[in-house]
């Protein structure tokens, strides 16, 4: 395994993009902006749909709530790519840290919390149903999303420090 992380790695670092992204000034500072803006809009959008559906800001309909689902999947594609560009410029900083590895899996699980909550919460807020009609699985699904992403979140602060 690590030949094959090796390889990656030096792959990665001779690659005219990690050039560019390593030599130039002002793009790992531009791609840190990008990715804290798509922190902030998948954070914020997740926390007002979760929040929502356990049950917090009762007055708000769920057809409004769902408008905020659009800017999570914004904020989690300008986290997608300016995190890819992260590890294409910085491979041997990022992939052989185990809590790059840790918040990668964290991704994975909140992925698929994501799958489920379209497969079966989405289609009950679009019924109407408020929270106290959702079923306690889209209440368990609120729940580990906040957990997840704020996990996420705080696997990503700590990465710098652990080397």
């Amino acid at each position: 395994m690590n030949n094959i992380l090796s390889t990656v790695i030096d792959t990665l670092n001779a690659s005219a993009l990690s050039h560019f992204i390593m030599e130039n000034a002002i793009v790992f500072p531009a791609l840190e902006m990008a990715h804290f803006l798509g922190l902030c809009l998948l954070f914020g959008s997740l926390l007002i749909v979760d929040l929502r559906v356990v049950g917090m800001a009762k007055t708000l309909p769920m057809e409004r709530v769902e408008v905020f689902i659009n800017f999570a999947v914004i904020g989690f594609t300008i986290n997608a790519v300016s995190g890819l560009l992260f590890v294409i410029g910085d491979s041997d900083r990022y992939l052989v840290n185990i809590l790059f590895w840790v918040k990668m899996s964290t991704i994975l699980i909140a992925g698929l919390n994501t799958v489920y909550f379209v497969l079966r919460v989405k289609p009950q807020m679009r019924a109407g149903i408020n929270s106290k009609g959702l079923t306690k699985d889209a209440h368990l699904v609120a729940w580990a999303s906040l957990l997840l992403w704020s996990s996420v979140i705080t696997f990503g602060r700590l990465m710098p420090y652990v080397e």
